[in-house]
């Protein structure tokens, strides 16, 4: 479980925010470390007025007004980096104001090699690593505060004596002050980064979180569209088809207009029930959807006296057919067969169904990747057409939407025998 933010720290967010400069200041990718250059600069203002009280309190005067002016120059820094946002330079002031003008300064005055503030030089190369990352300037910082000890021990060496400013019978009481606000600060350091990580990882979840909402409203949209298309293209389609089939008959309609009239009904109708049953078709599953049809568009068949033949074996579940796309075969589906009802005069239907390990293929050879294929086939035995004047019949619609899903549409048509072929994925 991740842990969650610190209360303390989290109550210092208002401050960060309003030292951090302005988002369109800056690349949001800086965002992060920018708020954890302001927190550190924050926590080691509270100890260097720590160390400058306790520098008092020891007779360390020296000591009391370089970490004086290692304050002015934080807020300075602050105030800098909250108006020009220039991240890496404000961290390379923030720590060559820690290096050179409160660790260099206080431990020359206090002892050089010995000074209780030595320990202190552990403290830049782990904060350059915080906030510069793996970066050249974080390795320069870390020389520098290899090379200062490396420096106090040749001078002593060299017979050199440093300066000791502090009574020295509060060297027990200094260094401990010294050790423990180190410890102190590198906790809140690796706190600090600890809160900032989990606002980030809560900042990354709710983007994404926001981004899944989005989705969701995305595709109520698209569904949304594709129905509406499909009432416009089905029932839309024959509803306008009647009345202009009334109008054309006016006062003098006979019973084969009211008949023609009652049959593009009848296919608005069941265009309409077969869109309703396709919301709980199971995605994939082709024949379901072929079964459906046969329960509704069966009788209809049966009573313009056309046989019906289902050759139609067990499927595969399609993973590239979602319910969007099982809506869409559906539609090619019913706008062939209801072609067959009204154009064709055809006395016999077949339905065919199979992968392309059934056998013979009606309008395609199976290649390598056939195997992977399904075909669907209304096949009748009508007076035929010509697939290639215009887009009648709605091939044109037909062609579009098996586009959309990633299948071939093939149409073959002779007196006696008219095939439609859909290639599905498999």
């Amino acid at each position: 479980m991740r842990p969650l933010s610190n209360p303390v720290l989290a109550r210092l967010d208002p401050l960060v925010s309003w030292f951090a400069p302005a988002s369109d200041a800056m690349d949001q990718r800086l965002r992060g470390p920018s708020r954890m250059l302001v927190y550190v600069c924050l926590i080691n203002l509270l100890f260097c007025l720590l160390y400058a009280l306790t520098s008092l309190f020891v007779g360390f005067y020296t000591g009391a007004l370089l970490m004086s002016t290692g304050i002015a120059l934080l807020f300075a820094n602050l105030f800098y980096f909250r108006s020009s946002g220039r991240l890496r330079l404000s961290v390379n002031l923030y720590m060559a104001n820690c290096a050179f003008v409160a660790i260099l300064g206080c431990s020359f005055f206090s002892g050089g090699l010995y000074s209780p503030v030595m320990p202190w030089f552990v403290l830049v190369p782990v904060v350059a690593v915080l906030l510069l990352g793996y970066s050249l300037d974080a390795f320069l910082w870390m020389a520098v505060c290899i090379a200062i000890p490396l420096a106090y021990g040749v001078a002593a060496l060299q017979g050199y004596q440093f300066p000791v400013l502090y009574w020295l019978d509060q060297e027990t009481a200094f260094r401990m002050i010294c050790m423990g606000g180190l410890v102190a600060v590198l906790f809140l350091f690796a706190l600090t980064f600890d809160h900032n990580s989990n606002v980030a990882m809560e900042q990354v979840l709710e983007s994404r979180r926001e981004l899944e909402r989005l989705a969701r409203i995305q595709e109520r949209v698209a569904e949304r569209s594709r129905i509406l298309r499909n009432m416009h293209d089905g029932v839309g389609a024959h509803i306008s088809s009647a009345i202009r089939q009334l109008q054309a008959a006016g006062n003098n309609g006979d019973s084969a207009v009211r008949a023609e009239v009652l049959q593009t009904l009848r296919d608005g109708m069941d265009h309409l029930k077969l869109s309703i049953d396709a919301i709980n078709l199971v995605p994939g599953d082709v024949t379901a959807l072929l079964a459906n049809m046969r329960y509704r568009l069966g009788p209809r068949f049966a009573a313009m006296g056309i046989e019906m033949q289902w050759d139609v074996e067990l499927l595969p579940i399609s993973q590239s057919l979602d319910a969007s796309a099982m809506s869409e075969l559906q539609f090619m589906l019913f706008e062939a067969m209801s072609n067959v009802l009204q154009h064709s005069h055809a006395h016999v239907l077949r339905i065919e169904g199979h992968t392309a390990t059934r056998g013979v293929v009606a309008l395609a050879t199976a290649d390598a990747m056939g195997m992977n294929h399904i075909f669907v086939r209304v096949i009748d035995d009508g007076c035929g057409f010509d697939p290639l004047v215009g887009t009648r019949n709605g091939l044109g619609a037909m062609r579009e939407r098996a586009a959309s899903i990633g299948a071939q549409l093939s149409v073959a048509s002779k007196p006696g025998r008219t095939v439609v072929e859909i290639k599905l994925p498999g």
